[in-house]
């Protein structure tokens, strides 16, 4: 009776002390657990960090000749700059974003907007790339100007289907730099009605002659299609007409002679 009270003790005191290899182990683990706790967390925030401070070193550049898409990237290349993306491609619209050295942005984005190749030219945000790109899409009709060797009008503009215009001067003209203003609802469906008379896929994409030079150039855009006028020669009466509407309104505002 004796031997077995002693026994039974002994169990009762084994059972009561926890194992030390159970401690060790309980202890090795939790120190994995947080150890793996805590680097997960860093790395999320790097990788977070490192998208912000990719973005601040970017731009977004819009060009105003679509067609001209390969001769800019090759001007982001030599420049030194890489062309990252091309976050929206239509026949008659791109957007691209352009990596640059970070303390560099403002010279960068005077320099590439001296090029003359970009309408737009914009340090990059989401907020930013989702409006431009809304605002191309929602463009009824854009009409741009280019430069020749005379007092040509050089200028971009642009009518939504709200009828809101924004017009950019750039040399040649009366009134430099961005303007922007609200078409009469008279005016606004005159053009539209203009814009219906003929499909305007049916239009050439280019009417020219190569031979003559010192031409400007007129880029007409209207529903995913860009045409290019050099030579005012058999050209289509609903192209002039629109044109020369448009053209009227600038007129009427004195935005050149």
């Amino acid at each position: 009776m004796k031997y077995f009270l002693y026994t039974f003790l002994f169990v009762m005191i084994s059972c009561s002390v926890p194992s030390k290899k159970s401690e060790i182990k309980t202890e090795i683990e939790t120190e994995i657990e947080t150890e793996t706790t805590e680097e997960k967390i860093p790395e999320a925030v790097i990788e977070k960090e490192e998208i912000i401070e990719k973005v601040k070193h970017q731009l977004i550049v819009v060009l105003k000749n679509p067609n001209s898409i390969n001769n800019v990237k090759s001007l982001v290349q030599n420049s030194g700059l890489t062309w990252n993306e091309t976050a929206y491609d239509t026949d008659v619209a791109k957007i691209g974003i352009v990596e640059i050295p970070t303390e560099k942005i403002d010279f960068w984005k005077n320099k590439l907007q001296e090029s003359n190749e970009f309408s737009t030219i914009e340090k990059h945000s989401d907020e930013t790339l989702t409006a431009l790109i809304n605002k191309e899409k929602n463009i009824l009709l854009r009409i741009q100007k280019t430069p020749c060797f005379g007092d040509c009008a050089v200028y971009t503009l642009s009518i939504d289907k709200k009828g809101n215009v924004t017009y950019n001067g750039s040399a040649n003209v009366l009134e430099k730099g961005i303007r922007e203003f609200i078409l009469t609802s008279d005016q606004l469906e005159y053009i539209i009605k203009t814009l219906a008379k003929k499909d305007f896929s049916e239009f050439k994409k280019v009417y020219d002659n190569p031979n003559i030079s010192d031409l400007p150039s007129t880029f007409i855009a209207h529903n995913g299609k860009q045409v290019q006028i050099r030579l005012w020669n058999n050209i289509p009466d609903e192209l002039i007409e629109v044109h020369e509407y448009v053209e009227g309104i600038l007129l009427d505002k004195k935005f050149f002679k």
